[in-house]
């Protein structure tokens, strides 16, 4: 996996520092971790960027263009010089559009990270996975959250998904998520037969989560899931099909 960041454009530190730790659990290894942008855009990120490892990349021109100049050519480079599956752009910018389909073209899964305020329209037509990063009042890391928009109304942020499929339940207007309260311990309540720890179709898993209110409709397991990669184990990698309770 690859992960090129836009400082200019998404320079929020802790929705930062939520993407960076969720990307984690997506890839056996995130071999490029950059962020571009002006100094005093890094420098608003800099305690972020040193925990995750990510390499700053300074723009010293004051000119827009030459940072996404920078963060296209190097992302071009790395698909073309390493095997990399996925890449991860952290912008909302409709700059990026072109290097998104050149990255699918390259059979990459190429995913958008952004702040609502900051996405240009319709990027789910560019991109195989939008990621719409809100900040809510949850003083805990905040969950994936399968709405498309979330409340904006306190310190920590959460990631709210934005695909090809179709649109998913919004959030509860009291501003509480949806997932707020999903734990391994609801998840196994909701599908007692994940204790057996054998493969079980995440379609099967996701009705029986819904049935049990853990989900909300129409929304995908897939995302809530990956907050507990160590419990459990989703197969394959880039389009899963599959949960398996590690136990």
């Amino acid at each position: 996996m690859a992960v090129f960041i836009d400082a200019d454009n998404l320079n929020d530190a802790t929705a930062l520092d939520h993407v960076l730790t969720s990307v984690r659990a997506m890839a056996d290894r995130v071999i490029y971790r950059r962020a571009y942008g002006r100094p005093e855009s890094l420098k608003s990120i800099e305690a972020v960027l040193w925990r995750h490892g990510v390499r700053p990349v300074a723009n010293l021109i004051v000119d827009k263009t030459t940072t996404d100049s920078a963060l296209v050519i190097d992302a071009v480079e790395a698909v073309c010089r390493n095997d990399i599956d996925i890449v991860a752009i952290c912008s909302g910018d409709a700059d990026f559009v072109p290097l998104a389909l050149w990255l699918r073209e390259k059979r990459c899964r190429v995913l958008c990270f952004s702040l609502p305020n900051k996405i240009f329209a319709n990027p789910e037509s560019f991109y195989d996975e939008v990621v719409l990063l809100d900040v809510v009042s949850d003083s805990m890391p905040a969950p994936l959250v399968p709405a498309e928009r979330a409340p904006v109304n306190g310190a920590s942020a959460s990631l709210s998904r934005k695909s090809t499929e179709p649109a998913t339940a919004a959030a509860p207007a009291n501003g509480s998520s949806p997932l707020a309260g999903a734990s391994v311990k609801a998840l196994l309540a909701a599908v007692p037969e994940l204790r057996d720890k054998a493969p079980m179709q995440l379609s099967v898993v996701a009705k029986k989560l819904r049935d049990a209110g853990v989900l909300v409709k129409n929304a995908s397991s897939t995302p809530l899931f990956r907050r507990f990669p160590a419990q459990f184990e989703l197969t394959p990698l880039k389009q899963p099909h599959t949960v398996r309770y590690r136990g």
